[in-house]
């Protein structure tokens, strides 16, 4: 049973007219149609058709699927694509699991409770 409007598009109709582009880490597949209108013309299916989140889309994907660049992420070894000395490996964002960044003070840290709210600043000793 499909409940999901853009599910049942992206899986039942769209797949049959365009073209796969690629596949990311993650199993999702970009399709394109040029015969489609400029907005509409580049799309994905989600690997987890059922359970998918937005964030699992990489960001090299997200900039061809958004219309910022043109290249693809098999285009990348024919250009010079260096990444920056603080680049950090890319993962789906937790926001809604147990493993999401829980705060000092929070009921859902493992660390223990007893901390200072107010600690009183002391100049450095010269």
């Amino acid at each position: 049973m499909i409940v999901d409007g853009n599910l049942m598009h992206n899986n039942v109709v769209r797949p049959q007219s365009g073209a796969q582009v690629g596949i990311d880490k993650f199993g999702n597949k970009y399709f394109e149609d040029n015969e489609e209108s400029y907005a509409r013309r580049r799309w994905i299916v989600f690997a987890d058709k059922f359970d998918y989140k937005i964030s699992s889309i990489p960001p090299e994907w997200h900039g061809w699927l958004n219309y910022i660049n043109d290249y693809k992420p098999s285009d990348y070894e024919t250009i010079d694509n260096k990444k920056p000395m603080y680049h950090a490996e890319w993962t789906i964002s937790a926001t809604g699991t147990q493993e999401c960044y829980n705060p000092k003070g929070s009921w859902f840290n493992p660390a223990k409770r007893n901390w200072k709210k107010v600690e009183i600043w002391q100049p450095p000793q010269v």
